[in-house]
């Protein structure tokens, strides 16, 4: 009875049986076995394959094919190893409203291996082997069981992921015994997967002797190197007063001296209002640094304007802006005994007249008045 033809998905689905088997018949899997210090050197393995055929043309088929192959390796002696090979293929006849031929079959291989996996970038080797297949083949007479005779030759890389797994090249010439024999080669590639990573016996060194030869020890004091982090012209290994606000005056010890006033260029605030901008909280958490850092320190927040507007109105513009900042100081770790804070509107020009929006942006400041220990300044 003439067979149908099998669609593209029923041709593959009815190839991967074999190796499906394969998969889930392996002894362990894919799961990685624990070292032992008796297995081999190299580990077991299970790589999966697939390539082209070149069948004989001698039963009807095109001369070519599909094959894929899922082999299990075990190595029982350096350079040595077993490999049981479940393969399948599919063959071509390119008869139209006719079917492809399926051959299914299994072989033991002897493969010789010239250098050892887990230290070479390629490990060429070579294998003999005998098996048997099942020729699903038309006319009936060509079908059945055959032995199978096969040699080949291929390589082994070194592992591309850090789990062990490489790639395989395999090139092959199986010789089936069905009707008098013929001949198939098959090119094939894909992964090589390592079962468990496992390390030689530990080698026993003979005995040495150690020859200690006794040193003595100079121990030279070496000057440090002078650092000044706040860059107040004194060194770190004498400044008491560790990050002084930028351009202020220090004694010799590196504290902040009273009776000298500190412009805190940069501290600005919004268009007629009392809040202050991102740029001026940067500035200020410096400050409260150098406060923390010389407890003693007293000092008074002064806020001046430009000489724009009435004199009232920037007595509380400029008195109301001096507090923000002594808020955002103590908010942040200054005691409230160490800062005072006045407004003295356009009283203090720096400029004066002012001819220039630039003299008028120097006239708007923010001024820190450093004072005596527990003095204050009206």
């Amino acid at each position: 009875m003439e067979r149908q033809t099998h669609p593209f998905g029923a041709r593959c689905r009815n190839a991967l049986l074999p190796l499906t088997f394969f998969l889930g018949c392996t002894p362990l899997g894919l799961v990685p076995r624990s070292a032992n210090a008796q297995d081999a050197t190299v580990p077991d393995s299970i790589s999966v394959l697939a390539g082209y055929a070149w069948p004989s043309r001698y039963y009807g088929t095109a001369g070519r094919g599909f094959t894929y192959s899922g082999i299990y390796g075990h190595t029982f002696a350096p350079h040595f190893s077993f490999e049981v090979n479940v393969n399948g293929s599919t063959f071509d006849t390119a008869v139209p409203a006719g079917t492809d031929f399926y051959q299914y079959g299994a072989a033991v291989d002897l493969v010789y291996s010239a250098s050892d996996h887990r230290t070479s970038f390629l490990t060429p080797y070579a294998l003999v082997g005998l098996g048997g297949v099942y020729d699903d083949f038309i006319p009936q007479r060509a079908a059945g069981g055959a032995f199978t005779l096969e040699a080949g030759v291929g390589l082994v890389t070194a592992p591309l992921f850090e789990n062990g797994i490489r790639l395989r090249i395999d090139a092959r010439w199986v010789r089936d015994s069905n009707e008098g024999g013929h001949s198939e080669y098959r090119g094939i590639a894909g992964i090589y997967i390592p079962l468990g990573q496992r390390t030689p016996p530990a080698q026993v060194l003979p005995p040495t002797t150690t020859v200690r030869e006794v040193v003595r020890e100079v121990i030279k004091e070496v000057p440090h190197p002078w650092v000044d982090t706040d860059g107040d012209g004194v060194d770190d290994g004498h400044d008491k007063c560790p990050n002084s606000p930028p351009g202020s005056k220090v004694d010799s010890t590196g504290c902040v001296v009273p009776d000298q006033t500190i412009e805190l260029k940069g501290v600005t605030f919004n268009l007629n209002q009392a809040v202050l901008t991102h740029n001026a909280e940067t500035v200020l958490d410096m400050v409260v640094v150098a406060f923390v850092g010389q407890p003693s320190l007293r000092a008074e927040i002064a806020g001046h304007t430009d000489s724009v507007g009435s004199p009232r109105y920037n007595a509380i513009l400029s008195q109301h802006r001096a507090e923000a900042v002594r808020a955002y100081l103590i908010e942040h770790g200054v005691r409230p005994d160490q800062v005072t804070a006045h407004g003295y509107g356009k009283t203090r020009l720096l400029i004066d007249p002012e001819r220039s929006e630039n003299d008028r942006e120097h006239n708007r400041r923010i001024e820190l008045r450093a004072l005596d220990s527990g003095v204050s300044t009206p």
